[in-house]
């Protein structure tokens, strides 16, 4: 028993130990550019210090020397705070080579850690799988033909099969709180019309997709949540991305049309069903209450677009109805003298 409870003393002290250690490791990774800082080698003939370049009109006393020269950023130098903007960090060891401060040096004054300088080669970068990061859209190539996920939205475009981005910027939204994420660009010769980067909500995914929860679980977190635009103290409403959805249920293929015919589903989408349906059954409604006196040939065109609303042949889109036999326009004298002699129950 003495044996375990001596074990036992023992592991609890390593781990302490342990804890220590690690607390002590990030004070000292903290403090590091604190120790920058020391005493000014003044020049008295000069009146400055030979290290950072500062003016003086006496020997200074105060240890807010960087240790550095002062001096603007160039071209091919970095902040570290705006490093995390273009996916990179600092490499172990990394050494600033200058330091940025304003003309009355209130920067080194207060001891800013956070604009010393460092040379852009010693930064590497922090997720290799992202494309080049720049810090906003004018900063990308004019070559690269950019266009951002936002504005082929916005257009009605999306990323041909099998395009891959070009570039990403760090961008800011408000979720609530505000947070930052990844927006994707792409070369406008790698677009083609289409909605994948629009949304879907999580009813439409069971409505439209006949998604259950389970499924919708598998597929993952939302992929945007925004606030309600019609109850503002209801939860946020979940947003899933069209392209991410079908591309899980094509890799799910299998058991998605297991699960659609176990349920009598159909991968069709039910919501033009259900539009179709309600305007057949008010097309019938108004044929039937036509009076006698309406002309033959409105009666003919009332009949011919009940039809086509139950031809097989046809589907009803956004835009309205789409004749597979006939996508551009009915055949000659349809309906004004007879009916489409191509209808199919």
């Amino acid at each position: 028993m003495a044996r375990v409870k001596l074990g036992k003393l023992l592991v609890t002290g390593m781990m302490k130990l342990r804890q220590t250690y690690e607390a002590c490791l990030r004070c000292f990774i903290e403090m590091s550019f604190f120790f920058m800082f020391k005493y000014h080698d003044y020049d008295k003939r000069k009146k400055t210090c030979k290290v950072c370049g500062r003016n003086f009109t006496r020997k200074p006393t105060s240890d807010n020397c960087p240790g550095v020269p002062i001096r603007e950023l160039r071209a091919d130098e970095i902040l570290p705070g705006g490093l995390s903007a273009v996916n990179r960090r600092l490499k172990s060891g990394s050494i600033p080579v200058a330091y940025k401060d304003f003309t009355d040096n209130s920067r080194s004054k207060k001891r800013d850690e956070s604009v010393f300088i460092y040379k852009f080669s010693d930064t590497e970068i922090i997720d290799k799988s992202l494309p080049p990061a720049f810090y906003s859209e004018p900063d990308i190539p004019e070559k690269l033909n950019p266009i951002s996920e936002h504005r082929m939205r916005s257009q009605k475009l999306e990323p041909k099969p099998g395009a891959k981005p070009i570039a990403i910027t760090r961008e800011w939204a408000k979720d609530g709180d505000f947070y930052q994420y990844w927006l994707y660009y792409y070369s406008k010769d790698d677009c083609q019309p289409g909605n994948s980067l629009g949304y879907i909500t999580k009813g439409r995914l069971k409505s439209e997709y006949h998604l259950s929860e389970g499924w919708i679980k598998k597929l993952g977190e939302p992929d945007l949540i925004q606030d309600n635009p019609y109850y503002k103290r209801a939860a946020g409403m979940k947003l899933y991305n069209l392209g991410r959805v079908r591309q899980f249920l094509k890799d799910n293929a299998d058991d998605y049309a297991a699960w659609l015919a176990l349920r009598e589903r159909y991968v069709i989408n039910a919501k033009p069903l259900i539009e179709a349906a309600k305007a057949r059954k008010q097309l019938k409604e108004q044929l039937s209450a036509a009076p006698s006196s309406m002309k033959k040939g409105n009666q003919k065109q009332l009949r011919q677009n009940v039809m086509c609303l139950e031809c097989s042949a046809s589907t009803f889109l956004e835009d309205g109805i789409f004749c597979a036999i006939h996508p551009m326009s009915l055949p000659d004298g349809v309906p004004e003298q007879n009916f489409c002699p191509d209808f199919q129950c």
